[in-house]
């Protein structure tokens, strides 16, 4: 595509969005036909169906998000040009008749056409209801189902990097005497000696302390503070030497049934069909296979053998084998 044509395309694309949004508004169900021509380009045209076909291998939940953008637009309609384009020389040229083409042609087709029979297959499934199950997953799960307390802090770090590590402990034994005797003064220090590298983005606070996110040992720290305000132990971890003071801390809040209802039901529904779908291929994964252990054997030579480790190990001990 010339750069002209580009960026033409590229200006009109925002405007077809737009009129498009605008007929939307006024007729939410209407959709153009799938022979609606989008583009034309030299002797190809990309149609509705074009791209509906193409949208059908995104993910549902992301195609909001892909056709959002103008310039994804942009290159779909393009690609799907050009590639028309070579696919008609292609078969002008004769290569559609080519054996080696026409196995990858029946390859490719067979793929979308497995899809297509799994999708079928999940679309005609009968499903149960999954309210009462849901109940008794949440009465049997409560502790899968809790908001969160919040563990806040905020933390000096006197870095072993700067420092030798008697040296970083003796300056955060000195940190931790002054948060103690005015905690009040805390950011104070915070700001005089912490060496987090972060500190000037969240001077020195620390959200859900006590999570995965950070090391065992601050992790266990900030856990053990209970009242806000509390200055804890000096704490040693990989990066140096800390002294924490509790923020905020809040107990972990139990959820409502009718909270996480809508959430169980979902997952117990994609866990029932994403069961079926595996054992409806399983039932075929799993018939007698009648292969040619000779014919599987040679398509590791085929396309260049690669040589197992045992194989490279015996060749370089026939090499280092000493000569008489």
């Amino acid at each position: 595509m010339s750069s002209i044509r580009r960026t033409a395309l590229y200006c009109l694309v925002p405007s077809l969005i737009f009129a498009s949004f605008a007929h939307a508004q006024k007729a939410p169900d209407a959709k153009l036909p799938a022979d609606t021509v989008v583009a034309r380009q030299g002797t190809a045209a990309v149609t509705m169906a074009d791209i509906d076909a193409f949208a059908a291998r995104i993910d549902e939940r992301q195609r909001p998000g892909f056709f959002n953008s103008p310039k994804r637009i942009e290159a779909l309609i393009s690609n799907l040009l050009v590639q028309r384009q070579l696919a008609e020389q292609a078969e002008k040229d004769g290569l559609d008749k080519d054996p080696s083409v026409q196995a990858q042609i029946r390859i490719s087709n067979e793929e979308i056409l497995s899809k297509a029979a799994v999708e079928h297959y999940r679309a005609q499934l009968k499903e149960p209801d999954f309210s009462q199950l849901a109940h008794e997953e949440y009465i049997g799960h409560k502790e899968k189902y809790v908001k969160p307390g919040r563990l806040d802090v905020k933390h000096v770090l006197i870095s072993v990097d700067k420092h030798s590590d008697e040296e970083a402990k003796k300056l955060a034994d000195d940190v931790r005497k002054q948060a103690v005797e005015n905690p009040d003064q805390f950011d104070a220090l915070v700001e005089k000696y912490s060496e987090d590298p972060s500190k000037a983005q969240n001077h020195g606070l620390m959200t859900e302390a006590g999570s995965k996110r950070y090391v065992s040992e601050f992790a266990a720290a900030a856990t053990a503070l209970k009242v806000p305000g509390e200055i804890s132990p000096v704490v040693k971890t990989k990066f140096g030497y800390h002294v924490l003071k509790l923020v905020a801390r809040t107990s972990d809040a139990p959820q409502k049934f009718d909270e996480v209802k809508t959430s169980i039901v979902e997952n117990l529904r994609k866990d029932w069909i994403d069961k079926q779908v595996g054992t409806y291929t399983d039932t075929l994964r799993n018939q007698p296979v009648d292969a040619d252990p000779e014919v599987v054997a040679s398509l590791r030579d085929r396309y260049g053998r690669v040589p197992t480790p045992e194989e490279l190990e015996a060749a370089a001990g026939t090499k280092a084998a000493p000569q008489h």
